[in-house]
């Protein structure tokens, strides 16, 4: 875990481990994982805890209505076109948590040395860019409570911290939202900044 503050907002690296690897027909690869546990003060070593239904809202009006693709990178590196380097194909997130599965492109320019440092076990997990919308610093526990976000982009990290997830393929970002249980929010405040997951 790893938490910067620059310009009152919070970036934070969170870390989940990939928990399968193969090869699709097209020879890109198919790696997913665990992205976020959800509800848990433990689950999340970074003191952040991330609220199911967190990410539905801004995943279904954007991503989803418009047919487009969490973009994966490396290393959080978005800038650098060499660090681009595949789709989240799948997104799934119930009560509990949220998984993944992407499509890293055999076209991307690092598609050799993402392939050997995933199997050689360096590269092992995921990490998401997000904005928090919605959310809160609970001072006397220490932990920021995440209600809302908008995930920008998903990265493969070398830090690994769960691995638990299912495989399967899709041509473009799937969605599967399942019902949320309701929390009382009352006298919560709201607050918006931006950090990577």
């Amino acid at each position: 875990m790893e938490k910067i503050i620059k310009e009152n907002k919070i970036i934070v690296n969170n870390f989940f481990s990939f928990n399968s690897v193969k090869k699709s027909e097209s020879g890109n690869l198919i790696v997913s994982g665990l992205l976020t546990k959800f509800n848990d003060e433990e689950a999340n070593f970074n003191g952040y805890v991330y609220k199911s239904g967190c990410y539905n809202e801004f995943c279904e009006n954007y991503f989803q209505k418009n047919n487009k693709n969490i973009p994966v990178e490396l290393l959080h590196n978005s800038f650098d076109i060499n660090h681009l380097c595949g789709k989240v194909i799948e997104f799934t997130a119930d009560d509990n948590q949220a998984t993944i599965i992407c499509e890293i492109s055999r076209h991307a320019t690092l598609f050799n040395n993402i392939e050997g440092l995933i199997e050689d076990g360096i590269l092992q997990g995921f990490s998401d860019t997000s904005y928090v919308t919605d959310g809160y610093i609970d001072n006397e526990k220490g932990l920021l409570f995440v209600n809302k976000c908008q995930i920008l982009s998903v990265s493969l990290v070398q830090n690994p911290a769960v691995a638990v997830s299912n495989l399967t393929i899709n041509n473009s970002t799937k969605f599967n939202f399942f019902k949320i249980k309701n929390d009382d929010k009352k006298g919560e405040k709201q607050n918006s900044f931006f950090f990577n997951i």
